[in-house]
């Protein structure tokens, strides 16, 4: 495992980088979806969705997180999120909550355009300032620099934690979303499923 110990960066250092890259510039071309079917000498081989193996360098300071199964019981007021969202009669509607650990609070903050389907979406990393019910629905008040949303989510929303991870989570056989630099063929950073879990993004 020592071949992985440059793979991980201070938290600080890994949330500016993995930040710029996970803001509004970093549309469809920047993200691989897929799962990992080879980790060697720093590389990951990666089949994607389509069914297509594509071989992927990690960059010397590339962040690492991990994402686990969560409930709608850690959307809290005062929590950092991450929210993927469509909108629907008139109103933002969440497909995903991604609640961050606090070591990680402003990774990437700002409220913009997302690639999770060909249906426009967008990606809010906000902090929970108020959380209303709705009938069976939770409605989110979300503050970050420059703006608020209002987004509510519906019990069907997939929810997880999120936070960084040691190189040993990255195993065959796990889920990856990827994000790649834009001035390299690295990547920058990968996010990667606990076992059995696919990274809702």
């Amino acid at each position: 495992m020592v071949m992985y110990r440059t793979l991980w960066v201070p938290i600080a250092v890994a949330t500016v980088l993995v930040g710029l890259m996970f803001s509004a510039p970093a549309l469809a071309q920047a993200h691989i979806r897929g799962t990992l079917t080879a980790v060697k000498d720093g590389t990951i081989d990666v089949q994607t969705a389509k069914g297509e193996t594509v071989s992927i360098k990690l960059a010397s300071d590339a962040g690492l997180f991990l994402v686990t199964k969560a409930d709608m019981s850690a959307v809290q007021t005062g929590k950092f999120v991450g929210i993927t969202s469509f909108e629907e009669d008139g109103k933002r509607v969440a497909r995903e909550v991604h609640v961050f650990d606090e070591s990680l609070r402003g990774l990437a903050e700002g409220h913009y355009p997302w690639d999770l389907e060909a249906k426009p979406n967008m990606m809010t990393n906000a902090n929970i300032s108020k959380v209303e019910e709705a009938g069976t629905d939770r409605v989110l008040i979300l503050n970050y620099k420059g703006g608020e949303q209002t987004i509510t989510i519906p019990t069907s929303a997939t929810v997880v934690a999120f936070d960084k991870a040691p190189a040993g989570e990255l195993a065959v056989g796990r889920k990856v979303f990827i994000v790649m630099k834009k001035d390299a063929p690295e990547a920058a950073a990968v996010v990667i499923g606990a076992e059995g879990v696919k990274p809702p993004m």
